[in-house]
């Protein structure tokens, strides 16, 4: 509970409360709770089970849930925070990542494998779109490293807690749906170089990478965050002017 900074002036999303455990800690402080679990089985267990006043569960897939509207409805601020199975994660924080957010935090246990791509530099193997998408609408820092026998039962990963707090001061991107796109295409081909990995896919990159002074020969993974923020715009800007 330290670990996430939970305030008594938050509301909490928790995204898969388990047996409670961690649903009464947080209960304890927020001001209000709702928690998501999508097994029937363990939804019923934990009606069942007396997990602290403030708290209501509701029995929902995260992955259809209308989270903004859930934050909304929580008025703000709010927290999001949860154990993340590896198969959600990375489709999960790419729709947290973004201009706006309706939350205050969000922090969750990832597989250590998917919080070393979150927070990968540039130019290592592990940087990708996950990455990017953090280091432009986010600050993310580790604040636990777990291993197996920190967990009952114990599970065959090693685990990372991570926070993303909304970046303070995010650059201004022209186009989110364009910069997504661009960012894909890029590393969908990213042993090709940037010249070839975008010809044809995303029209306006060949002058576009002119305008930026970006090294059509250079990796994908050669290019900060902000490189990404500036290619894009320059891409949007040779579709309207071209």
């Amino acid at each position: 509970m330290a670990a996430a900074g939970i305030e008594q002036a938050d509301a909490v999303v928790e995204i898969g409360p388990g047996l409670g455990r961690l649903t009464r800690a947080i209960a304890a402080v927020a001001r209000r709770t709702v928690a998501l679990e999508v097994d029937r089985g363990l939804f019923r267990l934990l009606v069942d089970l007396e997990l602290g006043a403030g708290v209501e569960l509701r029995h929902q897939d995260v992955m259809k849930a209308d989270l903004g509207g859930l934050a909304r409805e929580l008025g703000a601020p709010v927290v999001l925070i949860g154990n993340l199975p590896y198969r959600i994660s990375g489709r999960l924080l790419g729709s947290l990542l973004g201009p706006r957010t309706p939350f205050r935090r969000w922090c969750f246990m990832l597989q250590r494998e998917v919080a070393d791509r979150v927070l990968a530099q540039p130019g290592t193997r592990a940087y990708g779109p996950l990455a990017v998408w953090t280091g432009i609408w986010a600050e993310a820092r580790r604040v636990l490293s777990l291993s197996p026998e920190d967990f009952d039962p114990k599970p065959r990963v090693h685990s990372s807690f991570v926070l993303f707090d909304p970046a303070p001061s995010p650059p201004e991107v022209t186009s989110p749906p364009a910069l997504r796109e661009l960012v894909r295409c890029a590393f969908q081909h990213r042993r090709k170089t940037l010249r070839a990995a975008l010809r044809g896919r995303i029209p306006g990159a060949e002058r576009a990478l002119e305008r930026t002074r970006i090294d059509p020969g250079s990796r994908p993974e050669a290019l900060s965050p902000d490189d990404f923020v500036s290619l894009a715009n320059a891409v949007s800007e040779a579709g309207r002017v071209g």
